[in-house]
């Protein structure tokens, strides 16, 4: 992106309102206030009340209906489930092959396949949200917040009169903001550019001389990222630059991050609740009562006892019956051993 649209959506956020053209006539999006989105929320609960026993889809039917039209099935329901720890695996993977150019290009085409398939299963299993109570009453309340919101050139309220709103401008002007929100990537440019960080660094504390609660919903998203960019430099193994500046690589440091530290925690649950027989055993077997606790155990192994069990379950399903001295990972240890003592034997 060039310095001069960078520096065009920094005076959009700092100015806390939007201004965009539309059919050569200018306007402005006043992004709310809490007093419109608290009005916006009475309005939309009372409509949500009113309404809610009509002919609604109800929410705990959509996926019955979406399965009898043939457009779903509890395979791709486990799929759009599995989808975030699988993008979140890939980024890992970014971040530990940062120094390989091959790795990092098949991992990107990769990410970019997951992500759009994450999109469009996203986008089929919510396609009918619109249709029940709560999406009527939540489409109410974002329309309720643009009425109250949009302004003309000369900074006076277009739409004065509720009861005569021109719909298919409110639409029309509906469908440029949405083409228009600042996406993630940007704000993270942004909050990563010199001129945001000479205003951040100047004056963390009172940014926007606005309290926290009138800050617009931009502004506490660049807040956020630039406070978890600041986490990252004061880090004890902060990244490299050429890390930080890559959203991917970077995303993937902060879930390798976070999953060390979430090893490390459960690591030291499980051996306060073990106390001495960890220290005294080679193997010890935990009972996980859910997947999520299986998954959980599972990483309290290293990589090497990670790969084990892999080996070890390939070798299980790939047999009828196996004897433990069968094993894969048994099996070396017993090839080291005798090595060991033949060599020991010619020693004497």
């Amino acid at each position: 992106m060039n310095q001069i649209s960078l520096n065009t959506y920094l005076s959009r956020i700092l100015s806390g309102f939007y201004v965009f053209l539309y059919k050569n006539s200018f306007y402005k999006l006043k992004y709310p206030g809490i007093d419109i989105k608290y009005r916006a929320d009475i309005y939309a609960e009372k409509e949500y009340n009113d309404s809610r026993f009509n002919d609604w889809i109800k929410d705990d039917d959509i996926l019955s209906i979406l399965m009898s039209l043939g457009l779903w099935n509890p395979s791709l329901e486990k799929e759009l489930g599995d989808m975030p720890t699988k993008i979140e695996d890939v980024k890992v993977e970014l971040y530990k092959q940062n120094f390989n150019a091959t790795k990092i290009k098949a991992l990107k085409r990769q990410l970019t396949n997951l992500d759009n398939r994450y999109n469009y299963l996203y986008g089929v299993r919510h396609c009918y949200d619109h249709l029940t109570s709560l999406g009527y009453a939540s489409s109410l309340k974002n329309q309720y917040i643009l009425i109250h919101s949009l302004y003309d050139e000369f900074d006076n309220k277009l739409f004065t009169d509720t009861g005569k709103i021109n719909f298919t401008l409110l639409n029309n002007l509906c469908n440029i903001i949405q083409e228009n929100i600042i996406p993630s990537d940007i704000f993270r440019l942004i909050a990563r550019s010199d001129l945001w960080r000479n205003y951040w660094c100047a004056n963390k504390d009172n940014i926007f001389n606005k309290p926290t609660i009138d800050w617009t919903d931009e502004q506490k998203s660049l807040i956020i990222i630039s406070k978890m960019y600041d986490n990252a430099y004061e880090h004890p193994e902060c990244p490299a630059d050429k890390i930080i500046e890559d959203d991917d690589i970077f995303d993937g440091w902060m879930i390798n991050q976070r999953r060390e530290s979430e090893r490390d925690k459960n690591k030291k649950r499980t051996e306060k609740m073990l106390g001495d027989k960890l220290s005294k055993a080679g193997e010890v077997f935990i009972m996980a009562n859910s997947n999520e606790e299986a998954q959980n155990i599972y990483q309290l192994n290293d990589v090497t006892a990670q790969q084990t069990i892999k080996e070890r379950t390939r070798a299980i399903n790939s047999a009828s019956s196996l004897d433990v001295s069968q094993l894969p990972d048994v099996q070396r240890d017993i090839t080291i051993e005798q090595n060991r003592l033949y060599k020991e034997k010619f020693k004497k």
